[in-house]
């Protein structure tokens, strides 16, 4: 790879990165915002009904969206493409808000809710055929446009939920501002497809669906597993400790930062990968999949070892008293970031192994209902947040081995691992020192590591611990290797 090859990339990852870190920030930001807006009961009911809305908005694209990078260079009709992709997320929309007002009452019934239901499901209707926005973006290559279109539907989805619920208007007021936000972001990408595309709106090539499905049922599948598994431990401690739904909605949120940026990578080298793998190519591909699987490794792992370090004080500064219960909850989840350096799936895709992933998603979803259940019966908030970190650890070695069968190579060859070991350990140190230093500060300056007056301590701490990972980084037991390019 020449710098002219990866300037585009870095390029493209930033745009998407940015766009990303929108979208999964504002769901922090909203349950930060709603938790000192509403009421203790009030939250906890709101706080249920958004994780339907999330879970539903989710599973309802059954994946779809990511067939578009994989068929856009095969049909001669790209505007036909994207809407029937969206009709068909549209179809399950319908599925789903007709599912929830049917059984609105055994759903809510219990916690006051199943009013609000079913306008859950107006919601989920409007939002889920916009979902192909984004990729769309990326597969036309306009990396700036897909950031453009996170940013401005989370301002305006973030800006409908938390002025209700600023004046005063209650679980109400939160869920019609959701139902506003999808409207608003359903007519806007009606107007994206009408200026991005060309041709007419309908008419594809004779057996397009059919391929269409036969890519996507598996991803779908994929992704219903997924779903379920941000979801069962939220549940899971709704049954057995309801009255810590509220804390833990807000300690069970990964930070965006952490989330989008593999994400990010990957979208950047997605054309080329799938490239590479229709032409034989899987040396290059392997190249470019440890490129930015290593470079990844080099700011997730920092970032992600660095919160867990300041969780403490970031709860008491963000939350307050109140959030002091998931802290360790906090830092668990946290945990779960340090493998997620690479979207894995995406090159599974890439490969067209998309069973593969079902078999991924399948065995973390047994080991997560299995682990986080029992883990939330018998201690809370931790228990589910310590059996949800097993769970990770468990499915990443089985789909680490299904990276290397694509790839045509062994675990071993197949990711980074003494970039990521490096990351690890120098964090890891840089951990070590920052938390005798917090220690310094919390004993010499009064009052310094009381909720609301942490910021001496959490300032020392990523202080200590950014410098300390820096000087490490430079040791030539921590220099990264160069990835070589593929023949």
């Amino acid at each position: 790879m020449t710098p002219g090859e990866l300037q585009p990339v870095r390029r493209r990852t930033a745009y998407i990165a940015v766009g990303q870190a929108a979208v999964k920030g504002s769901q922090l930001v909203v349950a930060l915002l709603l938790v000192h807006l509403l009421a203790p009961q009030e939250w906890n009911r709101t706080a249920l009904l958004l994780s339907i809305h999330l879970a539903a908005v989710t599973l309802g694209t059954l994946n779809l969206q990511h067939g578009l990078l994989f068929f856009f260079g095969t049909v001669p009709n790209q505007r036909a493409l994207i809407v029937r992709t969206a009709l068909l997320m549209a179809s399950t929309g319908a599925i789903i808000a007709l599912v929830l007002t049917l059984a609105a009452d055994a759903i809510g019934g219990s916690v006051g809710v199943s009013r609000w239901i079913p306008w859950i499901g107006v919601a989920i209707l409007l939002e889920l055929p916009t979902a192909c926005a984004t990729t769309t973006f990326i597969a036309l290559e306009r990396a700036r446009a897909a950031a453009w279109w996170d940013i401005s539907t989370t301002v305006v989805q973030l800006a409908a939920v938390a002025v209700p619920a600023g004046l005063g208007l209650g679980t109400g007021g939160v869920v019609a501002g959701l139902v506003v936000a999808a409207a608003v972001r359903c007519a806007a990408f009606a107007i994206v497809v009408r200026r991005t595309s060309s041709g007419p709106w309908l008419g594809l090539p004779a057996g397009t669906l059919a391929a269409q499905l036969r890519y996507g049922v598996p991803l779908g599948l994929t992704l219903a597993a997924g779903v379920l598994n941000r979801s069962i431990d939220k549940w899971f401690i709704a049954a057995f400790r309801p009255g810590d739904i509220g804390v833990y909605t807000i300690a069970a949120q990964e930070i965006p930062l952490l989330s989008v940026l593999p994400y990010a990578g990957g979208a950047a080298v997605a054309a080329q990968l799938v490239a590479d793998f229709r032409s034989g190519r899987t040396e290059s591909a392997r190249a470019w999949w440890l490129h930015q699987t290593a470079t990844m490794s080099k700011l997730v792992v920092p970032v992600s070892v660095g919160v867990v370090l300041v969780a403490p004080q970031l709860f008491a500064l963000l939350v307050g008293p109140t959030g002091a219960a998931g802290v360790l909850s906090f830092q668990l989840f946290t945990a779960i970031t340090m493998h997620r350096v690479a979207e894995y799936g995406l090159l599974l895709r890439a490969a067209d192994r998309n069973r593969s992933l079902v078999g991924a998603a399948c065995v973390l979803l047994a080991a997560n209902a299995v682990l986080a259940g029992i883990g939330a019966a018998m201690w809370g908030m931790a228990g589910a947040a310590a059996g949800t970190l097993a769970a990770n650890i468990v499915a990443w070695l089985v789909v680490l081995r299904q990276v290397a069968t694509a790839l045509g190579t062994s675990v071993a060859a197949a990711f980074p691992w003494r970039d990521w070991t490096a990351a690890l350990g120098s964090s890891a140190v840089a951990a070590g020192v920052a938390i005798l230093a917090g220690t310094w500060v919390a004993h010499t300056w009064p009052g310094a590591d009381v909720a609301g007056s942490a910021w001496p301590v959490m300032l020392a701490k990523v202080g200590v611990f950014t410098t300390t990972v820096v000087i490490a980084g430079r040791l030539p037991l921590l220099a990264r290797t160069p990835v070589r390019s593929a023949p």
